[in-house]
């Protein structure tokens, strides 16, 4: 009955319903296998970013920090320097880097500390009074205020640790990454040269070749997006600053860098500003500076985020005003707070290459088009050849 039935059915049919099951059960198997294992999966990924985010953060550095090292390394050249001049140069570069970073944050700091040392917390000196004396009727009336707020000693554990572990990992991560970036820093020539080999061997001179410009399409685009950011990020800061003093505003300063610094990364920089301003104002008690400044914020950033910054990142990176909008908002929502950092420079990227894919279809287009011309003249060339013989073998026959 089976062989009846076996040998009615198209063996080709069957050979392609086979497959399909096959590859089906097989897909099931996988995808129970990785359901299954997931906890193995996600310890694997954990490794996996704990091991990559410094060495992204070491590249990230090394690639900021490389233009003032080449001209610190030029500078020493000229002193006679030439064995040391590499590291000398990295040295000084992490030593300015870093001291810039803890000055701007100490002034900041000093500033914040300053504007907020006259805040008073209703009852918190009542809550200091009763810890001296009784711990326990301390720990029921932190409870008690905490409830006022709807939360909880439990819910504060689980902020606290989960903050606590934001910072070790952000602090781990910068150590090391700084780490990681003095070494791409002083070895630079050989880890280029290394992975440079290998991608010639593996595949090949052509793709070296396209593979190279990739790298230098990459390098002038990522460069013009950060000259562009920090050109606009310093023009927002300064236009704070200067806008916030004129209106009388208290801590211009500190509202103007965390507003400029801020605005580094897209859509973050009003977020900052606004903040900033509330915070300070309020604790100052200036509700009419608060309006005024919210004001001026407004109008300053309106014209930097529909105006200036769009301008400058088109002139840095030659793309559209309006495809640096369409790059931050798909940016946003493909990767959110990354998304929004890397997806300008990624489209500008994008568009440069399907630039030079347009230029490469029209000159092979060109090429066609001039081969075919040329095909008809020579056809054209051949025919008028023929018909001219013809002409002449018929003006015979009739003499």
């Amino acid at each position: 009955m089976f062989r009846k039935l076996f040998s009615r059915l198209d063996p080709k049919y069957t050979k392609i319903c086979l497959y399909a099951s096959i590859t089906f059960i097989l897909t099931v198997i996988t995808l129970m296998l990785l359901h299954y294992s997931s906890p193995f999966w996600v310890k694997l990924w954990h490794l996996f970013t704990a091991v990559l985010r410094p060495i992204v953060l070491g590249f990230i550095f090394a690639y900021l920090l490389s233009p003032i090292v080449e001209k610190l390394e030029a500078k020493m050249h000229e002193y006679t320097l030439d064995k040391a001049a590499r590291p000398v140069a990295v040295v000084i570069s992490i030593i300015l880097f870093v001291g810039l970073l803890a000055l701007f944050v100490s002034v900041v700091g000093i500033m914040v500390y300053q504007s907020f040392s006259t805040i008073k917390i209703t009852g918190l000196r009542e809550l200091i009074e009763t810890a001296r004396h009784d711990f326990a009727a301390f720990s029921i009336a932190v409870q008690r205020k905490l409830a006022d707020f709807g939360l909880s000693l439990s819910t504060i554990r689980t902020i606290v640790s989960t903050f606590a572990d934001a910072v070790t990992n952000l602090g781990s991560g910068l150590l090391f990454g700084v780490i990681f970036a003095v070494y791409f820093l002083l070895d630079t020539s050989n880890i280029t040269g290394y992975w440079a080999r290998a991608y010639h061997l593996i595949a090949g001179h052509k793709a070296e070749a396209q593979f190279q410009q990739f790298c230098h399409d990459a390098d002038t685009v990522f460069s013009g997006y950060i000259r562009g950011q920090f050109i606009d990020a310093s023009i927002v800061g300064t236009l704070t600053c200067l806008v916030l003093s004129i209106a009388g505003i208290p801590n211009a300063v500190v509202i103007g860098m965390l507003t400029g610094f801020g605005n580094l990364i897209p859509y973050v920089g009003p977020v900052v500003g606004y903040i900033t301003l509330t915070l300070v104002c309020l604790s100052s008690g200036a509700y009419v500076k608060l309006a005024i400044g919210a004001v001026c914020l407004a109008v300053i950033l309106f014209v930097d985020g529909n105006i200036l910054n769009p301008k400058l990142l088109s002139n840095s990176i030659k793309i559209h005003p309006l495809l640096v909008i369409i790059a931050l908002i798909g940016g946003g929502a493909i990767g959110g707070f990354v998304g929004m950092i890397v997806g300008v420079p990624i489209a500008a990227l994008g568009k440069v290459q399907l630039d030079r894919y347009l230029d490469r279809k029209d000159e092979t287009q060109k090429t066609i088009d001039a081969g075919a011309h040329q095909a008809k003249e020579v056809a054209k060339d051949i025919i008028e050849q023929f018909t001219d013989d013809g002409n002449h073998e018929s003006m015979k026959h009739t003499k």
